[in-house]
């Protein structure tokens, strides 16, 4: 399967999570209790806020409902200038203090040059990881990138099954996993990243944006794997996929954490009139 295109992918990652969410609905048990799991607190982190490159006065702005919303825990979009995507990251450690875990994504968009300029400044605010500065296979950026600060490197969204995972074991460089249920074979392969990162003592936090079912089914697996980390909370303004396709999926607490839905199988209820309002089109998804 890791040979196979992305679409490929997410459709047999999308058949995997349909086929859980039915022996859930038929036995009457929701996903987490199948996985061995219990209904404990999973920590979140609000991501999406910075989908752009806001200004640090209108990021501020932007971060702080969610912050009151309880959320203890922010990622911030970087790969910008290395100079603006620190004045955006001291802005908000100035705004919120260092109770606020600040996280970061640069979605592929550093090169060596500014990772060796950005690491130790992230090192100096305390950042709590660089997600993606490279592209998922550039192994060997990551392995030059890794002794540039002590700021954890992390991937994983754009990783397919634990075959392309065992690479990342062995390099032994991206210390934080974050394989996403819709592209890296759904549920059941997921678990096995997961077991595998556990005896290495490494956590997994998984990608989760876009469909209110992957959302769901991820907080489900936290719920249920021993290195389990943060949910990716997506609190972007507009999607559709995350608010119209079904039931919630999620809500946060004040204590900065979700809890899987109790519902049998994943929990959402699929809005069929939705689905057929927003037909599929060819190329790459998620679930």
């Amino acid at each position: 399967m890791s040979a196979l295109p992305l679409a490929s992918h997410s459709a047999m990652s999308g058949l995997d999570m349909a086929l859980w969410d039915a022996k859930g609905k038929a036995l009457n048990l929701p996903l987490y209790k199948l996985l061995g799991g219990s209904a404990r607190p999973v920590p979140a982190y609000a991501g999406g806020v910075a989908l752009g490159y806001q200004p640090p006065a209108q990021l501020i702005d932007e971060a702080a409902p969610h912050m009151e919303a309880g959320y203890k825990a922010v990622k911030l979009r970087v790969g910008d200038t290395v100079r603006d995507d620190i004045a955006r990251m001291e802005a908000v450690r100035d705004a919120f203090g260092h109770d606020l875990e600040i996280l970061t994504d640069a979605n592929i968009g550093y090169n060596i040059a500014q990772v060796r300029q950005v690491l130790p400044e992230m090192d100096r605010l305390n950042i709590g990881w660089l997600e993606e500065p490279f592209p998922a296979h550039d192994h060997r950026s990551y392995a030059e990138a890794h002794g540039f600060g002590s700021t954890p490197l992390a991937a994983g969204e754009n990783h397919f099954t634990r075959f392309e995972f065992t690479r990342v074991l062995e390099d032994d460089v991206i210390r934080i996993w974050q394989p996403d249920l819709s592209k890296c074979g759904g549920v059941t392969e997921t678990m096995r990243i997961a077991a595998m990162a556990s005896a290495f003592k490494i956590p997994i936090h998984p990608h989760s944006s876009m469909t209110g079912v992957n959302q769901a089914a991820s907080i489900h697996l936290l719920a249920a794997i021993e290195n389990g980390g943060y949910f990716e909370a997506d609190v972007s303004r507009a999607n559709k996929f995350r608010d119209e396709l079904g039931s919630e999926p999620w809500r946060i607490g004040k204590d900065g954490c979700v809890r899987p839905l109790e519902a049998p199988g994943i929990g959402v209820e699929v809005d069929e009139a939705f689905l057929k309002a927003h037909p599929a089109i060819e190329g790459p998804g998620y679930v």
